[in-house]
């Protein structure tokens, strides 16, 4: 008997965004689930509205555990969300689930530190063995006002999360302003909800203007410096943030929006290292160094910040230059990059130790993505090193290379092995999902515009 033929790649895609789309469903307001982390004492059911980063941690042991509502993960998860509504994909439903969203979102800015030092004796509940993990008194006590913004994740049940983590960060807030002012644009007022969601924009903005270039933890939540993603979703937040404001007659508002993402944009300047010819992802203090100047942040920033055109867009040309560098890192170092095939398979960076070490799939859909949004930036003037249909061919041979690891069931991961492929880390993560239906809209759109 004759095999049948595999799906081409429009229609694998299509099939997966389907997968993707439902998995994605799961993790907002999963309100059934329950997390218990009896060593703390903890028991954690999701709120409605809450994005639980991985809802397979709820009862595995064997994965990472990404039961937590994070700033960053859930801004991406809604900027797909908004997708899914463009494209008819359960398009009221997801409606109802930004609402709640923005509803949760606004609760989490209530908590208050010194409330829960009083309510809740998180110590005494902590094995003594687990009681290394947790923030110091002093540090929670410390958790008031616009300080919230910078906790990076929180329990999905909307209460303080009080393990020691890689805090602040200062692209979370940046990142869900950004997706609230898509909505804005994109005349998704979801009935009542426009009243709160400029309330959380406000919050967001603020909170932006505030930290602009301050130093915090980067997306990967391991090393304190200035970093190029952080500042550059701060700088495109704050211009858009700019331009909403003036819509809205706030005139004086609008101006000290514009200065901050005029400073930034000048600070983003300094991430360019001629020298090495890519733009670094971060900046350290004096007298200390960063093995991980060359990160595939930077181009997730790019993507994340959706400037097109102009410096620090998808279609600067140091953009293009820090994607060379990248796929010559990866190229060398992961095996599977070396088998048959033309697409190669991306991490974060080189001696990356987390879990397997291995590829992300954030990261390779990313690079797919990175070529799709240049195709279609490139569309109209061919100024590119490469024409349209060449930029389109890079993303496709990538996009195979993770069809070649992702199961028939569509199942995404956090990570795939760089030897053997196989998936490891954090199962169906929710971000890896959105991920994917952020590449999958590309791929459309540079398909549909490449076709004029």
């Amino acid at each position: 008997m004759t095999a049948a033929p595999s799906p081409s790649l429009n229609e694998w895609s299509d099939a997966q965004m389907r997968v993707s789309a439902a998995k994605m469903a799961e993790a907002v307001s999963a309100t059934a689930l329950v997390k218990h982390r009896p060593g703390f004492g903890q028991t954690v059911r999701p709120a409605k509205g809450s994005v639980v980063a991985a809802v397979g941690s709820a009862e595995s042991e064997d994965e990472p555990d990404y039961f937590f509502h994070w700033l960053r993960d859930s801004a991406v998860i809604m900027d797909a969300a908004l997708i899914l509504i463009r494209n008819g994909v359960d398009a009221d439903g997801w409606k109802q689930r930004f609402a709640d969203f923005v509803r949760f979102s606004l609760g989490l800015s209530q908590i208050s530190g010194r409330r829960f030092l009083a309510e809740v004796d998180f110590r005494s509940q902590t094995r003594p063995e687990l009681r290394q993990y947790l923030r110091s008194e002093e540090d929670i006590a410390g958790v008031e006002g616009d300080r919230v913004l910078g906790e990076v994740r929180y329990n999905a049940d909307g209460t303080l999360d009080f393990l020691r983590w890689g805090r602040p960060q200062h692209d979370g807030p940046a990142a869900r302003a950004l997706v609230v002012l898509c909505a804005f644009e994109a005349g998704a007022s979801y009935d009542a909800l426009a009243d709160s969601a400029a309330d959380l924009l406000r919050l967001d903005l603020d909170y932006t203007l505030k930290h602009g270039g301050a130093p915090c933890y980067d997306i990967w939540e391991e090393e304190e410096a200035q970093h190029y993603y952080t500042c550059l979703l701060q700088c495109a937040a704050l211009h858009a943030g700019s331009s909403w404001a003036a819509a809205k007659g706030t005139r004086e508002y609008a101006s000290r929006l514009s200065v901050g993402a005029d400073q930034l944009r000048d600070k983003l300047e300094d991430f360019w290292a001629p020298e090495n010819g890519f733009l670094v992802s971060r900046l350290m203090p004096p007298g200390r160094e960063s093995l991980k100047a060359l990160d595939f942040s930077v181009i997730l920033g790019l993507l994340h910040a959706r400037m097109e055109t102009g410096p620090h867009s998808i279609a600067d040309d140091r953009a293009a230059m820090t994607m060379d560098k990248l796929e010559a890192l990866f190229a060398a170092d992961y095996a599977i990059n070396r088998s048959a095939g033309p697409g190669l398979a991306f991490g974060r960076y080189r001696g990356d130790s987390y879990v397997s070490g291995g590829a992300w799939f954030i990261c390779t859909f990313g690079a797919a993505e990175f070529y799709y949004r240049r195709a279609d930036a490139f569309s109209s003037e061919r100024s590119a090193a490469q024409g349209p249909a060449e930029l389109i061919a890079k993303g496709d041979a990538i996009l195979e290379t993770a069809r070649r690891f992702i199961p028939e069931t569509g199942e995404i991961s956090e990570q795939f092995d760089k030897t053997t492929g196989e998936q490891t880390s954090a199962k169906n993560l929710i971000w890896s999902n959105a991920a994917f239906i952020s590449v999958w809209q590309a791929r459309k759109n540079a398909l549909a515009r490449n076709r004029q």
